[in-house]
């Protein structure tokens, strides 16, 4: 969509200094005491710096990034950009603050707040793009200063900005409460944990004391297949393990594996996985394996332990996310440039106490409910942070405050010269047309439409040009591109259309486009859809992603949402509307999920596609089930939403 009137487009290094240098006139003594943050002291879940440390600047002033009060921390490294690593400086001792190498910093001007950058980067569509523009390889890859150098971010004023970020302070409530929860939850598995086996640790040194290795009956390296969007597994990597030592199944990618590796790489109830390398501070990280629908594999950076019959697994998982754990954890890593790595053999030789099978099985079955309230729990949040995300896309395209423009319409008159004389103090290109006084009138009659002018001016040159050959192609063959298919696939990467719009990037670009087809589909720029496929030897039905070019009459998510909310909110006590839903039973029967199904498409009683307002890949046991998550993306009354089956 189109920006505001009264809104710029620049840079963000228009507006931010990037990876700013400690000047040699203000360098203190060594032994000033100094703000330290490593790469573990910043919460992804809440954006801030909730564990510094204290050094002296001595210890810290070579071989560490700088940074002050107010700049903007931003993670560069995988996994912890994908999974939101980014904070606003603050309180920091003596006014200076140092941290890991693998932080961007990125220091406001006056034509900007810290807030508004902060919100800006930790969008989930921002770390999309900077994911397509890692360079490296394997485990280290990185976002490169170049990227935040050219990408460009949307400026209101500053009392617009001020506004905005009220709001999203408000919206913040549901990830607050999601970390307050994660954080009980483990001070309660500690305090258990201590209350079990406190006794087995004395000031002379550990009770009954054992090697882990000792209590190994077999251990696993993952697998090192490349992978991406689709596969026959899902693959657990290092991200998939939270701090804490959590599954996180959220942002999981897949791999097609041979028999052997299926066979080496089994996964059962009970199983630990260890993460053998990641950085000093995460290194060590494991998690208890519990069966879910599916099929998973993991990654070689993790290990797989199966134990013995004398030591049971949650007990050893609670030992190792112990603060004696991480201690001996810490002293076994072996340092290698900016990773750490403990083998099975360095994990084998900590000692750990051996209390009784049965203590051991009381504190297992407490864990197990714990995990099952836990989950119950985070689940329920997990819906209300979508909706947080669309409230934040909406903000920082000013789509929150229109009203509040109209208001305020002769103090942002005033405010668009202030930022623009100091945009043009530091050499930016503005849009006039981007800077132009709004009446009030002109604000209000904004529209939506799927050009999304916004986000195609966002879009890496890579995404650009996928996007391009893709709408080419699919305008020529006259149907979607169905991508789970390889043959199909391969047709579309080899096409004539795709390979000449591309072949300045080089060749063998098929995990990258699939990756940004994707992308594409989550900023509502192409559709996404399911399409059944028959074997032609068993005759099963199954269906398949597939993407297709939006149509002519067709609005954005976004606007889809916001005018059947309209249409519903016009008699809420008696307003309903209806869809018929395509269901896809075999597929969860294949998976051993009989009786549940997924979503194959969604319709209104004119034929318009509202899909997209769930998630296909779920499975559901119910209409009824259905029908809450319709209600929810439309923030309406579950008996508003009728709903029958095709």
């Amino acid at each position: 969509m189109r920006l505001p009137a009264t809104w710029a487009e620049v840079r963000l290094t228009d507006v931010c200094e990037l990876n700013p240098r400690l000047l040699a006139e203000i360098r203190p003594s060594d032994d000033l005491p100094v703000t330290f943050v490593p790469m573990s002291a910043v919460n992804e879940s809440a954006g801030v710096i909730d564990k510094p440390e204290e050094r002296t600047f001595g210890e810290v002033a070579r071989g560490y990034t700088s940074f002050r009060e107010r700049d903007v921390l931003f993670a560069k490294v995988t996994p912890c950009m994908e999974n939101g690593k980014a904070a606003i400086v603050g309180q920091l001792v003596n006014g200076l603050g140092f941290g890991s190498t693998e932080f961007h910093v990125l220091r406001p001007t006056p034509a900007v707040l810290p807030e508004f950058v902060f919100s800006f980067v930790r969008q989930q569509a921002f770390r999309d793009r900077a994911a397509s523009a890692f360079v490296g390889t394997g485990g280290l890859q990185r976002v490169p200063p170049d990227f935040l150098a050219r990408v460009k971010i949307p400026l209101p004023t500053l009392p617009e900005q001020q506004r905005i970020v009220d709001v999203l302070q408000q919206a913040k409530v549901v990830a607050k409460a999601k970390q307050s929860i994660s954080e009980q939850i483990d001070q309660l598995v500690r305090t258990a944990y201590w209350e079990h086996f406190g006794a087995w640790y004395t000031t002379d040194g550990l009770i009954d004391p054992v090697r882990i290795s000792d209590c190994i009956a077999d251990s696993q390296y993952g697998i090192s297949e490349a992978m991406e969007e689709h596969g026959t597994h899902a693959v657990l990597r290092m991200n998939s393990i939270t701090s804490s030592g959590w599954l996180d199944l959220s942002e999981l990618k897949y791999a097609s594996l041979s028999a052997k590796d299926i066979a080496s790489t089994e996964l059962q109830d009970g199983d630990l996985l260890f993460n053998r390398t990641n950085s000093k501070e995460l290194v060590g990280k494991c998690a208890v394996w519990r069966p879910v629908a599916g099929a998973f594999s993991f990654a070689s950076y993790l290990i797989r332990l199966r134990l013995k019959s004398e030591m049971l697994p949650e007990y050893l998982w609670a030992t190792l996310n112990s603060a004696y754990g991480k201690y001996r954890l810490a002293n076994s890593a072996k340092q290698a440039v900016s990773m750490a790595n403990v083998s099975p053999t360095d994990l084998g030789r900590i000692t750990v106490p051996l209390p009784p099978l049965a203590i051991q099985d009381a504190f297992a079955k407490f864990v197990r409910t714990v995990e099952a309230l836990r989950s119950q729990m985070l689940s329920k949040l997990d819906a209300f942070a979508e909706l947080q995300t669309i409230v934040s896309q909406q903000a920082l395209i000013g789509e929150l405050t229109p009203t509040w423009r109209d208001d305020h319409a002769n103090e942002i008159a005033k405010a668009v010269q202030t930022r623009d004389t100091l945009l043009r103090e530091r050499g930016a290109m503005i849009d006039p047309s981007a800077t132009i006084t709004a009446t009030p009138s002109a604000q209000a009659e904004m529209t939506v439409r799927p050009a999304r002018h916004w986000l195609l001016g966002q879009l890496s040159a890579f995404q650009r040009q996928v996007l391009t050959a893709f709408t080419v192609y699919c305008q020529s063959s006259g149907e979607p591109l169905l991508v789970e298919d390889p043959d199909v696939f391969a047709r579309f990467c080899d096409d004539t259309t795709v390979t000449e719009q591309l072949q300045v990037f080089g060749t063998s670009h098929g995990n990258r486009i699939r990756r940004t087809l994707s992308q594409l589909a989550a900023l509502g720029l192409i559709a996404k859809v399911a399409l059944p496929k028959v074997d032609p030897e068993s005759g099963e039905r199954d269906y398949l992603k597939a993407f297709r070019p939006l149509r002519n009459d067709e609005f954005t998510r976004l606007a889809d949402v916001q005018s059947l909310r309209k249409a519903l909110s016009a008699d809420d006590d008696h307003g309903h509307y209806h869809f018929q839903a395509q269901l896809d039973y075999e597929t969860s029967q294949r998976a051993g999920a009989g009786s549940m199904f997924q979503v194959i498409s969604i319709e209104d009683d004119e034929g318009k596609d509202f899909t997209h307002l769930v998630d296909q890949s779920r499975r559901y046991a119910s209409l009824d089930d259905l029908k809450v998550d319709l209600a929810s993306a439309l923030k309406v009354a579950a008996k508003q939403i009728e709903l029958e089956e095709k």
